[in-house]
């Protein structure tokens, strides 16, 4: 099937029949940060499966946040991001039965030291460079020099791109399953996103059964925001062509 970014298709809008209210899994308390399999679809039209989440479980939390995205060529296997004022990364290390599984790689605050640049920031995001830092970089980088500075060709071997993302997430609990319905700005435009996250794929993909998602592409935020930049090409390119 087509991959987002696309309206969802009605056939879709009416499967997904198994009850979603029933628990099936209980989640263990964790101290620690653990990776997450994930399963995430953009696109618009999702009226009706919103109306069947909003039935089935309450929405916990509303949450509103604004994020730049550092995005490069070809991978998208790396999550880069500044969101208050944090350099955040996140890396993806499995996929399992067409969900990815994330792993939270590190966050660092801005200013962050010029001399931890080298060593600790681009081996852990694998945005690869080839000239070092110029010497007008302070000892301390802020943001704005971050991002003028790592999106700048002549400092990296493949150029890296900046875009603004604004995210409204509704978050929801399905058979013990953390779900999101995102609404996003990216550089203005405007996406819908429903997400099914959790550290256990079966849970995941018991949701993704339940709302009638498993025809869908998983397709995490940095190929999306990749897509709608046109950094990288929607999987039915050849069909405009």
């Amino acid at each position: 099937m087509i991959a987002q970014i696309i309206d969802m298709p009605r056939e879709i809008l009416d499967a997904g029949n198994t009850p979603l209210d029933a628990p099936v899994f209980r989640l263990a308390a964790v101290n620690e940060i653990m990776p997450r399999f994930e399963f995430r679809i953009f696109g618009h039209g999702f009226n009706k499966m919103e109306q069947r989440i909003r039935k089935a479980a309450p929405c916990e939390s509303i949450n509103e946040s604004r994020e730049i995205y550092i995005l490069g060529n070809e991978n998208s296997d790396r999550n880069v991001k500044i969101r208050e004022g944090k350099l955040e990364f996140k890396r993806l290390i499995d996929r399992v039965n067409g969900l990815e599984r994330w792993k939270p790689t590190g966050s660092m605050a801005f200013p962050i030291e010029r001399a931890a640049i080298p060593d600790s920031l681009f081996p852990v995001s694998a945005l690869e460079r080839a000239l070092p830092f110029p010497d007008s970089l302070t000892a301390m980088v802020t943001e704005k020099e971050f991002l003028h500075h790592v999106t700048q060709d002549s400092l990296c071997g493949h150029r890296l791109y900046r875009a603004n993302v604004f995210k409204r997430r509704s978050r929801f609990t399905l058979q013990d399953c953390p779900v999101e319905i995102d609404w996003i700005l990216v550089n203005g435009a405007a996406i819908e996103s429903i997400a099914i996250e959790s550290p256990y794929a079966e849970q995941v993909l018991t949701v993704q059964s339940a709302l009638g998602l498993e025809q869908f592409e998983n397709v995490a935020y940095p190929l999306a925001v990749s897509r709608i930049l046109g950094i990288r090409p929607l999987p039915d390119a050849k069909g405009y062509e």
